[in-house]
């Protein structure tokens, strides 16, 4: 398992129905638009390959080191976009074979992604290529488009505080019940009089 991937090589894909041996690193580059173009502009290049072999470099038990063994499609004759904006690649057409010394085609095991390939119909030779994703992952799209607009509005709250003070004024009416309104603090309140001749002894 590489970064949460399985990975098998090309001969043990052949007796399988699940395809684990496509590969792809993403390098970023510096490419120029035009011959006379004198500012670079910095992208991303994806290589796409198959799975030879699995190779582990120990360094005396003290730590381990992972490659891959790949077959590596050319991307200038062997990789291009259909009308429909899918990449296809054609294994005819390697970068190169590893028979020489100045071949490379390995790579840390830590910096590939998982692809698989599927055969187009109308050109046998070239196939598909489909990114892989993680179990129980979800994609939830390119952060930075969340806003296009530029930064969310701010949004500004009152905190200012209502420092006025209610009181209630309780108005009997008899029979009718009782009828309790808000006064503000501000207003006068009167209150009913005493009448001493019916008061009663509270105590």
């Amino acid at each position: 398992m590489i970064n949460g991937f399985r990975f098998h090589t090309t001969r043990r894909d052949k007796n399988l129905k699940t395809q684990n041996s496509g590969v792809v690193v993403t390098s970023k580059t510096w490419s120029y638009a035009t011959a006379r173009d004198k500012q670079p502009v910095e992208g991303e290049v994806n290589y796409y390959g198959a799975l030879k072999n699995i190779v582990e470099l120990n360094y005396s038990g003290r730590y381990k080191v992972v490659l891959f063994k790949c077959d590596w499609v050319d991307i200038n004759r062997g990789c291009k976009k259909d009308k429909f904006s899918f990449m296809l690649v054609n294994f005819s057409h390697l970068a190169h074979k590893g028979n020489n010394l100045i071949d490379d085609p390995f790579v840390l095991a830590s910096q590939v992604k998982k692809v698989y390939f599927v055969k187009d119909e109308r050109q046998p030779s070239w196939q598909i290529v489909k990114h892989a994703k993680l179990r129980d992952v979800f994609d939830m799209g390119d952060v930075s488009s969340f806003n296009k607009d530029g930064e969310l509005e701010q949004l500004i709250l009152d905190d200012s505080t209502d420092t006025s003070v209610s009181s209630w004024i309780r108005n009997d009416d008899g029979a009718n019940g009782l009828d309790v309104t808000p006064n503000m603090e501000n207003e006068n309140i009167e209150g009913y009089p005493i009448n001493e001749e019916n008061r009663e002894d509270m105590f």
